[in-house]
């Protein structure tokens, strides 16, 4: 089986692997289904199949337009603790994901940056350009106050300070 590597520090990528994720599907990279049976695209919303999960296609602070089939406006750069408060009142059942969720995206679509930009097109937004680093509720288990966040452009996973202003990338459950 051909994996595509991932550009993740050894570290993260111990870190990523360790983390309980049942449900992950295994994806051969060289005989990986077509696009559509891995994700089910509708508007601005797409459905991950392997996983019980729906995302914004468009990040926190830009919107949906139907009719040019891809996002405007500005990403929203908040902090962690910002992003949490974001969807606390929340009654369609936004909310921030972990990072085992945030990696299972780069999982199911073997890190190929054409179709996370067919999934995600916010990611061709200028604001993206170099980086696209996006929270995630998982706090690191020894450093206090400090959250993983990945980046959508270098596939670097990592952790920052929860004061830091970073994307947000909205996921429900579909159960």
């Amino acid at each position: 089986m051909t994996k595509r590597p991932f550009s993740l520090a050894g570290f993260a990528t111990l870190f990523a692997l360790s983390l309980p994720a049942p449900t992950l599907a295994e994806v051969d990279c060289s005989n990986k289904p077509h696009i559509r049976d891995r994700f089910s695209v509708s508007g601005p919303f797409v459905k991950q199949l392997d996983q019980p999960l729906e995302w914004k296609r468009c990040s926190e602070g830009t919107r949906w337009d139907s009719k040019k089939r891809r996002c405007y406006g500005e990403p929203l750069l908040i902090s962690q603790d910002q992003a949490v408060l974001r969807f606390e009142d929340n009654k369609n059942g936004w909310r921030l994901p972990t990072i085992q969720e945030l990696f299972s995206l780069l999982y199911s679509t073997c890190a190929n940056k054409k179709e996370l930009r067919t999934l995600f097109p916010d990611l061709r937004l200028p604001m993206f350009r170099e980086s696209a680093h996006f929270w995630s509720t998982t706090q690191d288990e020894d450093l206090t106050r400090m959250y993983y966040y990945l980046d959508f452009k270098s596939y670097a996973l990592d952790f920052h300070s929860q004061g830091y202003s970073l994307a947000v990338r909205a996921v429900r459950d579909t159960n």
